[in-house]
Parts: structure tokens; sequence; C-alpha cells
């Protein structure tokens, strides 16, 4: 009876111990054998010897940006190389001035500080320079156009700014479409300038340059030189540009000096008149040699200096007055504003009308870079 009790447990001991024993040969083998190992990679294919490697997942696609806005040019300064190319067709009346932005009969307004910026040799002069939208200081700043369908005639007043009295007297008795120089030597320049804005009058830069003959002909220790370097010319020119603001353009018309020997030299005219360009401004040729490259300019017609007889002075306003009535527009440059020519001045501006001839700010006759000047021809 005990014997029979005693065979079942026996049994299921014998059961269990070999459960436990093929779980630890199991498991002996497991730690011989070690992990899986994990599959092989994709060996890359060979084409003509060379291997090509699975291509990368693609990246995601990406959505182009749209393109900015672009600011809507109302001007866009002369390419600054290459040179222009010859003499262009003569342009129509509509192709002259830079266009003023003003409304017909306003003031031209004070100096903007977005139409200003740091000069190259001293960060803390401002210069002019081209604001948003592409607007030109020779636009905001150029003097509003009378009316009239006939020949137009300009004439620029240099020299304003050096003598006080002069100056205040030209501004009383001169007509707001005759534009004036200022000369950066001028003590009362700034006050000037702001006196003849308000009055409506367009303002213009003259620029000191060396003379053919400086011996004779001084223009002043800041004056730019033709032989020298730029690195001596850009203070020079950055001086004068910063020494008042909100004029239009640029003259080489300084009092008798009208910088023959700067502007002589090809370098240092196409350096210059770069500068003038870059920066949104129009040049005045004083020296009678005609159109110039890269900048809006306009040469002179007639050049009047006060030194002589009266008569000889009147002569000149009455040949403006013809060139303007044969080419259909002239310019004329009256270079220091002595009381006795800003008096025939006067009486000059008062008797076009009665001619069928229209007195324009100087900004209204500047042509585009290598544009030649109106002839009788183009305008009938």
């Amino acid at each position: 009876m005990a014997q029979s009790a005693r065979s079942p447990r026996n049994a299921l001991i014998a059961f269990w111990g070999a459960v436990v024993a093929v779980v630890a040969i199991g498991a002996g083998v497991l730690q011989y054998l070690g992990p899986p190992k994990s599959p092989p990679l994709p060996m890359p294919a060979i084409v003509h010897g060379a291997a090509v490697l699975p291509a990368a997942p693609a990246a995601p696609k990406q959505v182009a940006a749209k393109p900015a806005t672009a600011m809507p040019a109302t001007f866009k300064p002369a390419a600054p190389r290459p040179a222009a190319p010859g003499p262009a067709a003569a342009p129509s009346m509509s192709a002259m001035g830079t266009g003023s932005v003003l409304p017909a009969g306003m003031p031209v307004p004070p100096p903007s500080p977005l139409l200003l910026g740091p000069a190259v040799s001293n960060p803390t002069w401002q210069v002019p320079k081209i604001g948003p939208n592409g607007l030109a200081p020779m636009q905001a700043y150029a003097a509003t156009v009378p009316g009239g369908a006939g020949p137009r005639v300009a004439i620029l007043v240099a020299g304003m700014g050096d003598d006080d009295a002069q100056s205040q007297e030209a501004l009383t008795m001169l007509p707001a479409p005759v534009s004036l120089g200022l000369t950066p030597y001028g003590a009362h320049v700034a006050d000037v300038a702001a006196l003849a804005r308000a009055s409506g009058h367009e303002t213009i830069l003259e620029i000191p340059m060396q003379a053919r003959d400086p011996a004779t002909e001084n223009a002043g220790n800041e004056a730019l030189v033709m032989a020298g370097p730029i690195t001596v010319d850009q203070p020079m020119l950055d001086w004068s540009l910063a020494k008042v603001q909100g004029y239009a353009g640029v003259t080489d018309a300084i009092g008798a000096s009208q910088g023959a020997g700067f502007m002589d030299n090809p370098n240092a005219k196409s350096w210059l008149l770069q500068e003038i360009a870059d920066k949104g401004l129009f040049f005045i040729d004083a020296r009678q040699t005609g159109t110039t490259a890269y900048a809006w300019n306009r040469t002179a017609d007639v050049v009047i200096d006060p030194i002589g007889a009266p008569e000889q002075e009147s002569a000149q306003l009455a040949s403006l007055t013809a060139i303007a009535k044969a080419q259909g527009s002239a310019l004329g440059i009256l270079m220091i504003p002595t009381p006795n020519s800003v008096q025939m001045l006067q009486s000059w501006a008062q008797s076009l009308s009665t001619q069928g001839v229209t007195l324009v700010p100087v900004s209204a006759l500047v042509l585009p870079p290598t544009a030649q000047p109106i002839t009788a021809a183009a305008n009938p």
C-alpha cells in the first residue's frame, strides 16, 4: 500500500526534472549561439564599373517662396560701366526733363532723410541717394514746370549763398522758374537754400573743380584735382555734396570757374558722372562741350559773364531766346548774381511770354545720358 502511493510521486518528480534539464540545455545553446544577426545591407549595384549608391530618401517637397514684389522705380540711374555708346537720335520734347513729382505751384520740399545717406569718405556726412521706390533727388527737388506748348528756356543763376545781400536780392526779384546754383563755399548757403525752396526755386549744387590754369583761376581748397587719385578726390566731392541738402543736380559752374581742367580728363570726368548718376542727380555742363554719358545732363547754350558791359549781357540774353525758338529749348547760365545782372535778368524773364517762350526750371530741360540737344528739325 505504501509502495503504491510512492510510485506516482516519483513519476511527477522525474517529469519536472526532465523539464528543467531541457530548459537548461536550451539556455546553454542560446548562450553559445549569441543574439540573432541583422540582415545584411544591400550591396551597391555596379554600372559600367562605377558604384551606384542607393538613392537617398526624397526630401520633403517645399513650396517655392514667392519672389519679393519689386518696388516701382520712377528713376533708373545710368549703368556705371561700360560707357554709353555714341550719340543717340534727337529726343522729342517729352523725353526731356526729370519730371517733378510736385503738384503745380507747390514750393520745393525741405530735404528728406529718405534721400540722404552716409558719405563714402566720412559716414558722418550726409549726401544724396536714391530713395524708396526709386525716387531720385533730381525728381523730388525739381521745381514744377509752368504750362505752355511753345519753346522753353531755362536759366541757372550761379554763386548763390556767397554774398548774402546779393543772394537775398536775387531771391526777391527772380521768378520761381529760375534755378539757383549754390556754392559750397558760401557762408549763408544753407539759409539761402531753404529760402529758395520755400519760394519755389529749384537749387543746383556747384562742385569746385580744378581749372585749366589754376594760377589764374582759383577753384578753392576743396576743388577736385584732375590728376589726383580717388582717395583724394572722393573726400573733396563728399565735402561739397554734404555742405547743403535738397538740391536736384550739380554743375561745374562756380563763380568765374568752370572746372575745365578737371573735366578735360576723360577718366576724372567719367568717375564724377558715375558718382552723380548713382546719387540720382543731374549734371549741368557750363563748359559748352556737348552732352555727357552716365548721368542725366544738359550743356549750357549761353554762359553770361556779368563782368562785361550791360549791352553784352543783354545781347547774350537775346541770343538765348533766339536759340530756344530755333531749337525748341535753350539753357543759359549767369555766373554771378550781381545786382545789375539780376535786374536785367528779371526784365528779360518778364518779356518772354510776349515772345511765346516759356521760362522753365533747369530740370525740365535735362536730357538722358548720351542724348543730343533737341534741334529745330526735331521740334518743328
